[in-house]
């Protein structure tokens, strides 16, 4: 990649990153509409039930297998694709914050529900991309006979900080070579670091 002013410029594309590309912009009403859905429906640290019914019913519809209720959690998920090495992963969350109810498109307060919980950290844009992301990875893996395993680990509770521990407790990720994330944030960088 070059920069160019603030914006990324990207150099000549793969053709599998082409295809990801590409599927990503053919399911953008998709997304917007699983998003969205999240942003309507926004609910606390593990009691994400409609959050996380909508995004495993999005990954079992694109051929992941998903378990239900991991490290005794009912919203907490994985949903897994492919076999063997390298296994890959992709973080989802998707519980709002208490009092943050908001009116989508408005720039100052003006809850729809006053007191109600909202995403004020983005995670109905987090959950959904990183559940996208993978569908999109398993359609350009699929392409071009590229062998591995892709698994999204649905992580509720984020904000009380307990969903990923207690699956790391219980060794869901072990086995992972990496594990893709992302947060909403004011410029574009990224950071690697190994656990």
């Amino acid at each position: 990649m070059a920069k160019g002013g603030d914006v990324l410029l990207l150099s000549k594309a793969s053709p599998e990153k082409s295809t990801v590309i590409d599927w990503i912009d053919h399911q953008r009403e998709t997304y917007e509409t699983i998003s969205t859905y999240l942003w309507d429906h926004p609910e606390l640290s593990l009691v994400e039930y409609k959050s996380s019914k909508k995004l495993t019913d999005f990954l079992e519809s694109q051929g992941f297998t998903v378990v239900k209720g991991v490290s005794g959690m009912p919203t907490a998920f994985t949903a897994t694709w492919g076999e063997g090495n390298p296994r890959i992963g992709f973080l989802a969350e998707y519980d709002a914050l208490p009092n943050l109810s908001q009116k989508s498109q408005v720039v100052k307060s003006d809850p729809i529900v006053p007191g109600s919980p909202g995403h004020g950290c983005g995670h109905n844009l987090y959950g959904t991309s990183s559940c996208m992301a993978a569908a999109a990875t398993k359609v350009a893996m699929e392409k071009y006979g590229l062998k591995g395993t892709l698994c999204v680990f649905g992580t509720p509770a984020e904000e009380t900080l307990v969903g990923k521990a207690f699956m790391a407790r219980d060794g869901v990720f072990d086995h992972t070579e990496m594990i893709i994330t992302w947060h909403p944030e004011t410029r574009m960088e990224l950071i690697t670091s190994r656990c």
